[in-house]
C-alpha cells in the first residue's frame, strides 16, 4: 500500500493552523470524535458522557458494555503487537487478547450472559486473526502517538487516538482507522479529523485515508475526502457549538422530557441505580454495569 498518487483534499491544513499545548490549558474544550458523535446525538448525553464528573474521583463515568469491550480490546490488542520491538508470532498476539480479555469478564466488560460474552469472544478472535493473515498490506508505520492535542483557537481543542499512520513513498501520509463494528460508518469526518492532526503531528502531507472494517474485509478501504474548505468549517463550527454550551452550561436531550437511552442509561448511574465495576485510572473513568431489566 504505497502508491500514494491519488491526491486526497484536506480540509483546509496548514501547519500553522494549530499549536502543541504545553502545560496545562485552564477550561480546555477537548474534541474528539467520539465526544463529537455524542455532542451530535444529544447535547445531554455528550454531557453525562464527557463533562460530568463522578463526586468519589471527579472521573468520568462511562457504562460497561460489550461493543465498547469488543473495539477497546481488539485495539488494544493490535497495539500491542505494533509497538513490540520483535513482532510476536500470531500465537503469542492470540495470547496476549486472551489476557486482556480476561481483565472484563461478565459484568466488567457489561455482558449480561456467558453465551453473550462467547459470541463477542469469538468475533474479537475472527477479527484479530483476519488482521495476522493480512497485516502485510500495510507498509512501514509512523512513530505511534499517544492522544496528540492541537488548539485550533482559544481553549478549543481537537485530539484523537489514530490507530495506523502509514509512511508512503515521497514522504506523505496514509492514515488508516481499525473498525470492530457491523455497520459501516456514515461518512468520512473521523478520516478528515485524523487527517487534520496527522499533517500538524507529523508535520508531513496526507494523500490517503481509509477504514479497514476487520470483521470483514483483508485489506483498507480507501476513502476520497473532498470538500475540504466546507468540511473543516463544519468541524469548527460544532466544535464552537459544544464549547459554547460548556461555557452556557445548557444541556437539552434531543428526546426532550422522554429523554434518549444514554441519558436514560448515564442517569441511572448518577441515580445510584447501577453497579459499580471498577476505577479505569488509564482513562479516568468510572466504570458502572447498569441491569436495564431492573430499572422501574
Amino acid at each position: 500500500m504505497t502508491d500514494d498518487s491519488k491526491q486526497v483534499i484536506l480540509p483546509g491544513t496548514r501547519p500553522e493552523i494549530f499549536y502543541r499545548p504545553t502545560g496545562f490549558v485552564r477550561d480546555a474544550t477537548f474534541i474528539s470524535y467520539s465526544a463529537l458523535a455524542d455532542f451530535q446525538d444529544c447535547p445531554k448525553a455528550y454531557f453525562l458522557k464527557n463533562v460530568y464528573r463522578d463526586p468519589l474521583h471527579s472521573y468520568r463515568i462511562q457504562l460497561a458494555s460489550p461493543y465498547l469491550t469488543l473495539g477497546s480490546l481488539v485495539h488494544d490488542t493490535i497495539h500491542w503487537y505494533q509497538t513490540r520491538s520483535e513482532k510476536p508470532t500470531g500465537k503469542q498476539t492470540i495470547e496476549q487478547f486472551r489476557n486482556f480479555w480476561g481483565k472484563y469478564r461478565g459484568k466488567r466488560g457489561g455482558f449480561t450472559s456467558v453465551e453473550e460474552e462467547a459470541g463477542f469472544g469469538k468475533r474479537g478472535l475472527s477479527m484479530l486473526e483476519n488482521f495476522l493473515a493480512n497485516k502485510d498490506v500495510l507498509g512501514h508505520s509512523m512513530p505511534a502517538t499517544n492522544f496528540p492535542k492541537f488548539t485550533i483557537e482559544d481553549n478549543l481543542i481537537f485530539t484523537g487516538n489514530m490507530d495506523y499512520v502509514e509512511a508512503l513513498s515521497g514522504g506523505s501520509l496514509h492514515v488508516i482507522d481499525f473498525k470492530t463494528g457491523t455497520k459501516d460508518e456514515d461518512g468520512p469526518i473521523q478520516l478528515y479529523l485524523y487527517a487534520l492532526m496527522a499533517e500538524n503531528y507529523y508535520q508531513r502531507p496526507v494523500k490517503k485515508a481509509s477504514f479497514w472494517y476487520l470483521d470483514r474485509q483483508s485489506s483498507p478501504s480507501e476513502v476520497v475526502l473532498q470538500d475540504s474548505g466546507q468540511t473543516f468549517s463544519w468541524l469548527l463550527g460544532k466544535a464552537r457549538e459544544v464549547k459554547k454550551a460548556r461555557l452556557e452550561n445548557s444541556w437539552i436531550c434531543s428526546h426532550d422530557d422522554s429523554l434518549c437511552r444514554d441519558c436514560r442509561d448515564y442517569g441511572a448511574i448518577i441515580e445510584g441505580k447501577a453497579e459499580f465495576m471498577f476505577t479505569d485510572e488509564r482513562y479516568k473513568k468510572e466504570v458502572y454495569f447498569l441491569d436495564r431489566s431492573k430499572l422501574t
